[in-house]
Parts: structure tokens; sequence; C-alpha cells
């Protein structure tokens, strides 16, 4: 891996989980990421076309769409790195999806799009099938000794989700 995707991979990683630990310190665990705009949006007003949650969102997925591409360069499935990463971005604005209908179609079809091309890059692109079965194992395990997993299973499996591409792109050596 080029040292620059190596360095939009590792800040990329810091600012997910920063915000992440900062949000959850926040607001408590949420039901998923996504829920955390809501929360966000009231606490700190940019306006009505913005939010902090979709700012950070926004700057995680394209972080991680270099790495993502340059993974995947030996595989004619390379496009999944960058595709994955754009629904990420999708999903990043949409921030009201609770509360509007129209961004909630847009909003739910892009996380699970984003899903889908993270698992298939993933499995198919980089052959780590492995990766993913560990991080949603890891997961399950904090979850299960948290006591969160009933009301925040989607946040345990977008967040194994999330490890799976870090740990591929840093542990993965590419």
């Amino acid at each position: 891996m080029t040292t620059f995707a190596l360095i939009s991979t590792i800040a990329s990683l810091i600012l997910f989980g920063g915000w992440l630990a900062l949000s959850a310190h926040r607001f408590g665990w949420l039901g998923s990421y996504s829920a955390y705009a809501s929360k966000w949006t009231e606490a700190v007003p940019l306006g009505n076309h913005t939010c902090l949650w979709s700012i950070v969102t926004i700057l995680v997925a394209m972080l991680l769409c270099p790495a993502m591409i340059e993974a995947g360069d030996e595989s004619p499935l390379q496009v999944l790195g960058f595709a994955a990463p754009v629904y990420l971005g999708v999903v990043s604005f949409t921030p009201k999806w609770e509360t509007d209908k129209r961004q909630k179609r847009v909003h739910v079809a892009g996380a699970l799009i984003c899903a889908v091309l993270s698992l298939l890059w993933l499995i198919f692109a980089l052959r780590l099938w492995f990766y993913p079965v560990i991080a949603f194992a890891l997961a399950l395990a904090v979850s299960l000794m948290s006591g969160t997993l009933r009301r925040s299973y989607v946040f345990w499996g977008e967040l194994a989700l999330f490890a799976a591409v870090y740990a591929a792109l840093i542990i993965g050596g590419f």
C-alpha cells in the first residue's frame, strides 16, 4: 500500500473512532451509527442542509476511498473499493432519515448497498472472507458482554463491518 493510502486509512480510522467515542459518550449507545445524526443535528445545528454527523461521515468515506481502490488493484472487482465508500457518502447526505420519508428510502438503500459492496469487496476482491467473520464474532461478544445486543444490533453489525474493512486495509498488508 502506498504511504498516502496508509495515511488516509489511519486518518479515517482515527476520525471514525474518535467521532464514535465522542458520540457514544455524549448520547449513549444508540440503535445504529446513523441514529447519531439526529442527535448531532439537535446538539450542533449547522443549518437546514447539513449537520456535523454528515460532514464527519463523508470525510470518513473520502479518506477510505484511496486505500480501498488500491487494495483491490489485482482484482476485476476493484470498482467495489470505490463504490462502497461512495454509498457511505450517499448515507451521509441523509441525516434527517428518521423524520423524512424520502431521505429514509435513500438512506436505507445507500446503507444496504454500502454494506453489501463492502462485504463483496472483502470476500471476492481481497479474498479475505474471514475478516468479516472474525469482526462479527468480536462485535457479538462485546455486545453480549455490554448487554447492548438487543437494542443496538444494527450498530454492532455496522461496527463489525467497519472493523473488517479497516483491518483488511491496515493488517492485510496491501
